[in-house]
């Protein structure tokens, strides 16, 4: 957007009238304004009762209390599980059918509903609170002659609010016009951390037209008087546009004058260091753009969801088919046995009536295969697992401005959804940002270039010696010689003008020493250079937004503000327009060297030899409906009289040279830079340029269709480059960002581990692969190829390119080759957004994707936001691709890509919290992503799996007993167990177990996942055999509780078929006796296997198991005392009356508890696990062993333990002379990187005493370079990196099968100090913690 300021004296050029003060802009009338629709919204000053539009009544809460119960069940009932035990509880009221008593078939599903109603109801509680509170907030309306106190909720379109600096804590209720402040130039400044996170305070202001409306009578006044045109209600942040004009006194209407997004405040921001400001009211309630952003998102279907489906599906279809075979038998038995006297009342029924009925009974009996609890369980486990993430203290960190008003704080883990867990354990590719995320995003000025003389040579950041900065000693005695059009002023003054002229920063002076200045801004990179130049004597004072003042040498001098064109990204450039001290018109220009969007960079608008002045053509057709007037005008504006007024000589194509060789030398170092750019303006040619800008953007308003916004703001930076061209070489300068801790063996764990790592910035591709190399990313030793048309071509400039599809073509194939041609995930991929935009086409898409799965990593460079998501998107649609897609990033230009993955992952970052806040998960740091991945994701894997098969499998024990009991009744659907019994055992008695095991249960200790040599190959394998949740560990859980179900059943099946449990007494036993023993039995055998599973013992999980068998025993001795009169026949059976009693006075039950509660258990499952880890070990089974026994040198028998050692006998090399070029010494070209190795980059064989030496080698390409480094000689006693083996060797077999941990790395790494605290050591004493002593 434009902010045009206006004109402040100052010399006019020749034959220019100076402007009139009572003019609204700096060179004329504004341009009036196409008609507006009359159907348009509109506001009127101080008038609401003039418009009608929503109340301002904030609602986030879902549910009224009028609708919570149907819109829950609703919402209930549309989970499969649900509507299985509802249809379960509508056959169990069916008279004559239900075995069971029908009240107990309700009340687990009353139970279930009512937990999760329970769930929805206490969160959509806590949102009614925060509305109640939000919407009852004060706020200062004019009405009459004073500001009244009313609550946000009066508020209406067209009200005047009145803000002040002492309501800072209440922030503003409505999206706002600013119509005056009290600063004289309107301007407002403004902290919006509750709407897009970010802390920095940014500009706003005041209309000139309506700054003059101070007091109450000037309100009054002009109330109705002034009305606004405004776009309808949009969600984005950054996009609105309007008109305003007066109605006169004889009803018409004035000229209008334009208002954009600078002249606006949205709801929930704050103002700051501003005494008060009246705002116009423009939108409210669910209008604003608070409200259209405060969408709830849809739950979304994910792994566990699909699995859990699944393994319900298939429980139905073995339900079924027993049913099927139990009726068939059934029927079968009925007309044998018609004949038999003591039953033949029960078997007078058809055959098809008998198999009907019974199927309708037999659906009741076997719906306990299907637990009901579960997915009510597994809820709560989930979100006990992310609060175990957001209390996790090892992924805190000590941050500025987290608190109110910038305080520091710790800063941990951030989950926003509990559904994804299990998708951290599961990934395979991982998208990453680079600046904020893999660096600091703290930028450091480290120096520069200016051109010199004629531009043959350049002064300052040779690469030899970067410590040469163009700026070191700079001085000057006044500030009004910073920028001038004099020839003959010093080029690196120019270069300092740019650096703190071109920019948005805002200057905070210290309140104890006004002498001492700091800086706040959204772009840390303008706030490093505006400090460096403070460092070297040019300090920006005071900024608003018509005037930048600045001082130096103890002098001070004001720059008038004219214009200011942001930065977009399709231009990749920022400029300003500043009035001098002596009265010249200058444009201040920075951005990207080359890009391949619109302007294609600051070369292509420096070097005006080209024919680049024309309008790009794509923005000229008429693609969008109503932007034909726009494109008119601007090809009115391209095609007007050009810009020059003494312009200095353009430079020539070595000038231009050179500079990319200095860039080029920078990008090799890592470091990121900008190229500044400058020309004077004609007052006249301004003029026109502003006319025809605001006409532009007047016509942009009638654009229609879906892509109207991104058409609209195309058709701006066209009209905005027509003033960027015809520039001079201002100077380049260069600054770094360093690499996050940990962020290199961070990659290289999650290479290691076969996730495939994919860097997408925005920055040059020089820049991004020396950013790789640091942090791993591109292997030391590896394959490196870069995929870059313009190389291919031999063209510095996409538009000269010929041919550019068959280049790519090439590319690719050549791609295919190499890959091919090398083992897998050995080679980097390096290009840019042009290139891939023509990899990711409908010819090669599936070609690229293809050859994408074998890649090792890969740098894409120059990419838009839209071609991140774009790029993230095409992977996830890859086909055969088994795993998840996971996007991570700091920035707003990161969303899409965050958006689009499986799981979304934001760094709470300096960039504003926009990444964050459309995340799944926030994490502080990039280091922490391992250990969400490999502790979070892994345990949650493990403990969902371990909840769900062992609900499971309690469930099928307890069913199949009562299938083989209908052996024994003729398939007569008649129920072994007691109503009651069956209605609790899932909910209560064998409810708590599986509970805290979804919720603390671990499999091994943390540092084995994180240890850089068994870490990856556990994540690895966790995700390629979908460790837990395969199909063998099902078919383990269903083989298990089939043995189980038989011992329980059938060891008890000879005292109930002799029936010999008799007492002294001579009392027989009944079926309800013989019953309750078998359930009895079922609950032992449960929980005996719960505990012979747990490998993490903490008191929850003991307390867990001691409840369920107490209780249990309490509940039957309870229920086994109550008479029939106690409770009415139809809430309580009373058959159970005295079994208790009567079982607990036998030996032999003791006997039976003894052996299926201890015995059985123990003896099948040991048994099964001693003969799989002896014979069958996996890697798993490796490191536990040397988890738990630290101590053992051996593996306990002699098996074929799995463990990463290598056999240096079976060594070999695979790297042939014929296969490679030597070239031990050849220098580095534009195309080609080859330099010596250094420490870091030498790579070494683990376990065997030799030395190698491998030479430089490179396999040459014309369209595509392809680069390998190799190791230098070194004995192999030299640690080695650990898992690191050189490119020219391959994997062998184990050598040894006595091989163990200790082996590989010396000692026992469980025996490892801890990583040591996190906490600054000066806020321990004085910060609390969050603990959590499980």
């Amino acid at each position: 957007t434009v902010s045009v300021l206006y004109w402040r004296g100052g010399p006019m050029q020749p034959g220019d009238t100076a402007p009139d003060a009572n003019q609204t802009a700096p060179f004329g009338n504004s341009p009036k304004r196409a008609p507006i629709d009359d159907a348009a919204r509109v506001a009127y000053l101080g008038d609401p009762a003039q418009t009608s539009y929503c109340s301002n009544v904030f609602i986030s809460s879902m549910y009224t209390w009028w609708n919570f119960v149907p819109v829950v069940l609703l919402n209930q009932f549309k989970l499969i599980s649900n509507i299985y035990f509802g249809l379960n509880v509508v056959i169990a009221l069916i008279p004559g059918v239900s075995p069971i008593t029908p009240i107990t078939a309700v009340l687990p599903l009353i139970i279930v509903l009512g937990t999760a109603m329970y769930m929805e109801g206490t969160e959509d509680y806590q949102r009614h609170k925060a509305d109640q509170k939000n919407n009852s907030a004060p706020v200062y309306i004019l009405e009459g002659r004073e500001w009244v106190k009313k609550k946000s909720t009066d508020v209406k379109v067209g009200d005047l609010l009145r803000v002040e600096k002492s309501h800072q804590q209440h922030s503003l209720k409505a999206d706002v016009l600013i119509i005056s402040s009290s600063d004289d130039d309107g301007q407002v400044y403004v902290e919006t951390s509750q709407l897009d996170g970010e802390t920095s305070v940014k500009f706003k202001k005041a209309v000139r037209e309506t700054q003059i409306l101070q007091t109450i009578d000037d309100f009054i006044d002009k109330k109705g008087k002034l009305k606004v045109v405004m776009d309808d209600p949009v969600k984005d942040l950054y996009k609105w546009q309007g008109s305003a004009r007066w109605i006169l006194p004889d009803g018409t209407e004035s000229a209008p004058f334009n208002l954009n997004v600078e002249n606006t405040i949205w709801r929930s921001s704050s103002i700051r260091r501003t005494d008060w400001m009246v705002g116009l009211v423009l939108y409210t309630g669910k209008e604003t753009k608070m409200g259209l952003n405060m969408e709830h998102k849809p739950r979304t279907v994910n792994t566990l969801d699909t699995r859990l489906n699944v393994a319900v599906l298939a429980l139905f279809i073995l339900q079924n088919i027993i049913m099927i075979i139990l009726c068939a038998q059934s029927a079968s038995f009925a007309v044998d046995h018609k004949s038999d006297w003591y039953i033949e009342t029960w078997l007078k029924a058809s055959p098809y009536e008998t198999f009907f009925l019974n199927y309708l009974t037999w659906f009741i009996l076997l719906s306990f295969m299907i637990p009901i609890s579960l997915f009510v369980t597994v809820r709560f486990c989930l979100r006990i697992q992310i609060k175990l993430m957001d209390m996790d203290q090892e992924m805190m960190v000590w941050m500025l401005g987290v608190g109110e008003e910038g305080a520091a704080g710790w800063v941990g883990c951030k989950p926003k959804t509990s559904y994804k867990n299990l998708e951290l354990s599961n990934v395979k590719y991982i998208f990453s940002d680079k600046t904020g995320t893999l660096t600091e995003n703290k930028m450091t000025y480290v120096g520069g270039a200016v051109p010199s003389g004629n531009g043959n040579t350049w002064v300052g950041g040779g690469l030899e010696a970067p410590s040469l900065d163009p700026l070191a000693g700079f001085h000057i005695t006044h500030p009004n010689q910073l920028l001038t059009t004099d020839p003959d002023t010093p080029a690196r003054n120019k270069l300092m003008a740019v650096i703190v002229l071109c920019n948005t920063v805002v200057p905070v002076q210290d309140e104890e020493d006004p002498t001492v200045f700091t800086y706040e801004g959204t772009s840390p990179d303008e706030v490093a250079l505006v400090t460096a130049a403070k460092q070297h004597g040019v300090v920006m004072t005071k900024r608003t937004t018509r005037s930048i003042t600045i001082s130096a040498n103890g002098k001070e001098a004001t720059f008038n503000i004219l214009a200011v064109l942001d930065f977009s990204s399709n231009r990749k450039m920022m400029s300003i327009v500043l009035q001098t001290p002596q009265g010249e018109l200058i444009l201040l220009t920075k951005g990207a060297d080359s890009h391949e969007g619109l302007g294609r960079g600051m070369f292509e608008r420096i070097d005006a030899c080209t024919n680049d002045d024309a309008i790009p053509a794509e923005f000229t057709a008429t693609e969008e409906a109503g932007d034909a007037e726009a494109v008119r005008l601007l090809k009115e504006l391209w095609t007007k009289a050009p810009i020059g007024v003494d312009t200095p000589s353009p430079i020539h194509q070595q000038h231009v040279e050179l500079c990319t060789t200095t860039l080029q030398g920078y990008g090799r170092k890592g470091w990121r830079t900008l190229v500044f750019g400058w020309r004077q303006v004609d007052c006249t040619w301004f003029n026109t340029w502003k006319a025809s800008f605001e006409s532009i953007r007047t016509a942009t308003m009638a654009l229609k269709g879906p892509h109207r916004d991104h058409r609209k703001e195309e058709l701006e930076d066209a009209a905005k480059l027509s003033m960027e061209r015809e520039l001079t070489m201002g100077g380049l300068v260069a600054y770094e960002d360093m690499l996050q801790d940990e962020v290199p063996e961070t990659i290289k764990f999650f290479l290691d581990a076969d996730v495939a790592v994919w860097m997408l910035t925005g920055d040059k591709l020089e820049t991004a692969i020396e950013i790789a190399k640091s942090c791993n990313l591109a292997k030391a030793g590896g394959l490196l190829f870069e995929a870059h048309l313009a190389k291919a071509a031999g063209s510095p400039s996409l538009a000269r390119r010929e041919e550019p599809e068959v280049a790519a073509k090439n590319l690719l194939q050549e791609l295919k080759d190499l890959v091919a041609a090398n083992p897998p995930n050995e080679v980097t991929l390096a290009t840019d957004e042009t290139t891939l935009s023509y990899f990711l086409n409908d010819k090669n898409q599936d070609s690229f994707l293809e050859v994408s799965k074998k890649l090792r990593s890969a740098v894409c460079a120059r990419l838009t936001p839209k071609m991140k998501g774009t790029i993230v998107k095409a992977c996830m649609n890859m086909q055969e691709m088994n795993g998840t897609v996971l996007a991570i990033g700091d920035g707003g230009n990161d969303v899409t890509m965050i958006n689009e993955a499986h799981v979304g992952i934001g760094i709470i970052g300096i960039e504003g919290r926009a990444a964050e806040l459309a995340s799944d998960y926030a994490i502080p740091r990039f280091r922490h992503l391992k250990r969400l991945l490999t502790i979070h994701g892994k345990f949650s894997r493990y403990r969902t799996a371990m909840c769900v098969g062992y609900s499971f499998y309690k469930n099928l024990v307890l069913s199949l007993c009562q299938v083989y009991f209908a052996i024994f009744s003729g398939y007569s659907a008649m129920t072994l167990f007691d109503s009651w019994l069956l209605a609790v055992i899932n909910t209560v008695f064998t409810g708590a177990p599986p509970f805290f095991m979804g919720c603390f249960e671990k499999d091994l200790h943390e540092e084995p996942l994180l240890h850089p040599v068994t870490g990856p190959v556990l994540y690895k394998q966790q995700r390629d055999e979908n460790l837990y949740m395969n199909a063998k560990s099902a078919a383990m859980w269903v083989g298990t509780a089939v043995l189980h179900s038989v011992f329980v059943f059938w060891f008890w099946y000879p005292t109930m078929q002799q029936d010999d449990l008799d007492q002294d007494d001579g009392r027989t036993s009944d079926l309800a006796t013989h019953g309750a023993a078998i359930i009895t039995g079922v609950i032992l055998v449960t929980i005996a296997k719960a505990v012979a599973h747990i490998r993490h013992h903490t008191c929850l999980q003991f307390g867990s198991i001691v409840f369920s068998y107490s209780f249990y025993f309490c509940f039957i001795a309870v229920y086994g005392s109550i008479a029939m009169f106690c409770f009415p026949f139809s809430v309580c059976e009373t058959q159970f009356y005295g079994i208790t009693a009567y079982l607990f006075g036998s030996s032999k039950f003791y006997l039976y508890c003894f052996f299926i509660g201890l015995a059985v258990p123990y003896i099948t499952d040991v048994a099964g696990l001693y003969v799989q880890r002896q014979w069958y070990p996996t890697y798993l089974d490796v490191v536990q062993w040397n988890e738990f026994y630290p101590g053992h040198e051996e593996w306990p028998i002699c098996c074929c333990a799995p463990t990463p050692e290598l056999d240096p006998d079976c060594m070999k090399e695979v790297t042939s002379q014929s296969d490679v070029v030597q070239d031990p010494g050849a220098p580095r070209t534009a195309n080609e990187d080859r330099q010596q190795p250094d420490a870091d980059e030498q790579e070494w064989t683990r376990g065997c005493s030799l030395t190698q030496s491998v030479s430089n080698v490179s396999i040459g390409s014309s369209k595509g370079s392809v680069r390998r480094k190799a190791s230098q000689q070194q004995p192999a006693s030299t640690p080695p990196a650990l898992f690191e083996m050189d490119s020219t060797v391959t994997r062998c077999p184990l050598r040894s099968p006595h091989a163990t941990l200790r082996e590989l790395y010396g000692e026992p790494f469980i025996n490892k100090t801890p990583p040591p605290s996190i906490a600054p050591p000066l806020v321990q004493a004085t910060t609390s913690r969050p603990t959590f002593a499980l």
